[in-house]
């Protein structure tokens, strides 16, 4: 498939005589965890790639009993920079000997860093290459704009280095691509009424965790039927009507498509301000793929995808959101014609297997 698509040709491996097209992708892998690393897997898969998924977020059996509460303890005796970070019972420590383990067993031709990992440093780099038969090792950096402060000192590290937002780099003198993190995956974010009535069990929903944009904008919301899915318990501990908004810690998998498919309005809050920094995140592709009407931030990005006010609507302060919000739980026929524009719109938008074809040419090349 992948020579169909005017993909570099696969090379051939001098240590096992036989063509290597495998990967090791690193990222969250689980079932409460973002699917975008299954999304990728499954991309590398249909483009005829063995795969390896890695789990970032692989705790060290240490860290629950005696880095915790080591770190609980420094903090209480005023110090900020986290202690530990070099013993081999670290999490730093025990990421990298589960990295270098998963190599050795798989031995991909290929890793693939998605997010900034904190345990992926120059050294591990080379020896990924040099003990384990790694050709290149790449990243992606699919953190927002405001969560990227050592871009640049990450994009050395690595063989190719994509980005999913313009801000705070040159491509050309850094060496970095700008690669959307964005992108339809219609075998998991699916419209599960695309022909009959949709069973609206929900009035207006927010999926997510707690940031400062989000927090102040939110504590506007409390008279509206808004019902909050993430860990949000500081963030409300003194807002008891904020608090009796948040309706679990979290919804993932199945549970979130069908309460995108059964909510009138999902709305987007993006964790930074997308008139100054021009990014988008994932939902904005997630929730029309479901067929969901979709209330979001202004964003001078999102109008290269979608027409606002005919495929989906937009916001540009607290109480213009206030009031669209009002306006359209009430106007049910305008709403769901709006919802059905977006999904249509949706089908003919670039996928995550889009994307990572453009990873494998590059990285190829």
């Amino acid at each position: 498939m992948a020579e169909k698509r005017g993909l570099s040709p696969v090379l051939i491996s001098e240590n096992r005589g036989v063509a290597r097209k495998s990967i090791l992708i690193s990222y969250f892998f689980g079932d409460d965890m973002i699917p975008l690393g299954v999304s990728c897997a499954n991309a590398f898969r249909d483009f005829g790639y063995d795969v390896h998924c890695f789990n970032s977020q692989v705790e060290s059996p240490w860290e629950p009993v005696v880095m915790k509460p080591m770190h609980r303890l420094a903090r209480a005796l005023g110090y900020r920079r986290e202690i530990g970070r070099g013993l081999p019972i670290s999490k730093v420590s025990y990421k990298k000997r589960m990295l270098k383990k998963a190599a050795a067993e798989f031995r991909p031709r290929w890793i693939f860093v998605i997010r900034a990992h904190e345990f992926v440093d120059a050294d591990l780099v080379r020896s990924l290459k040099r003990d384990h038969g790694v050709e290149k090792v790449f990243a992606w950096r699919v953190d927002g704009p405001l969560d990227s402060p050592d871009l640049l000192e990450d994009a050395r590290i690595y063989d190719a280095y994509f980005c999913s937002h313009r801000h705070g780099y040159d491509p050309q003198r850094d060496g970095i691509r700008f690669l959307p993190s964005y992108g339809m995956d219609f075998s998991i974010f699916r419209n599960l009424h695309p022909e009959g009535a949709r069973p609206h069990e929900h009035e207006m929903v927010l999926v997510g965790g707690p940031s400062p944009r989000r927090i102040e904008i939110v504590r506007g919301l409390t008279e509206l039927p808004l019902e909050i899915y993430g860990k949000w318990d500081k963030a409300t501990r003194f807002s008891p009507a904020l608090r009796r908004r948040v309706e679990s810690k979290g919804v993932w998998g199945e549970a979130l498509v069908r309460l995108y498919n059964r909510s009138k309005v999902v709305l987007n809050i993006t964790n930074w301000d997308p008139a100054r920094y021009v990014a988008l995140n994932q939902r904005v592709f997630d929730v029309p793929a479901t067929g969901a009407f979709l209330l979001t931030d202004a964003s001078p990005e999102l109008e290269e995808h979608y027409r606002a006010g005919e495929e989906l609507v937009t916001y540009a302060s607290a109480q213009e959101l206030r009031d669209k919000a009002r306006y359209y739980l009430a106007h049910d026929a305008e709403r769901e014609a709006i919802a059905r524009r977006g999904y249509e719109k949706a089908l003919t938008l670039p996928t995550i297997r889009d994307r990572m074809a453009a990873v494998i040419e590059h990285v190829g090349a």
